[in-house]
């Protein structure tokens, strides 16, 4: 049996999702500073709204490696690993620029959580025809 190709690929987009998330985090780091608030959101509006745009990457993020990672190791298209990462990349900005901004729903947060969610449906969806017809051969 062949060794599988290394996901460079996502290997690019996973050092592009570490940093943004260092970038994200800063940005609560910032903010923590400005409020002189170390643990919680002592009832701050802002800092609660940049631990969820910091929350809300996370919770996503790694996920959506594994399954690039995945998608690219199993003989995924190469064009389409390169469309999902960058679809994710664009889409956490726009929803960390969305919900920065304000809790209201705006078109960064609609734009954001639509592209992730996109992006995790494709992946999963190309990744189980894959793997299906290697499983079931």
């Amino acid at each position: 049996m062949a060794m599988p190709a290394l996901p460079f690929v996502t290997a690019f987009y996973a050092a592009l999702t570490g940093l943004l998330c260092v970038v994200l985090s800063l940005l609560v780091v910032r903010q923590r500073m400005k409020t002189r608030i170390s643990i919680g959101d002592g009832g701050d509006a802002s800092l609660g709204r940049m631990a969820r745009v910091f929350g809300n990457f996370a919770e996503y993020a790694a996920l959506v490696l594994v399954l690039l990672a995945l998608l690219e190791i199993c003989g995924g298209p190469r064009w389409l690993v390169h469309a999902l990462g960058a679809c994710f990349i664009v889409g956490r900005i726009a929803h960390a620029y969305g919900l920065s901004s304000t809790l209201d729903i705006n078109a960064g947060r609609s734009a954001g959580i639509t592209l992730t969610l996109l992006t995790i449906l494709v992946a999963s969806g190309t990744l189980l025809v894959l793997v299906a017809r290697k499983v079931f051969a």
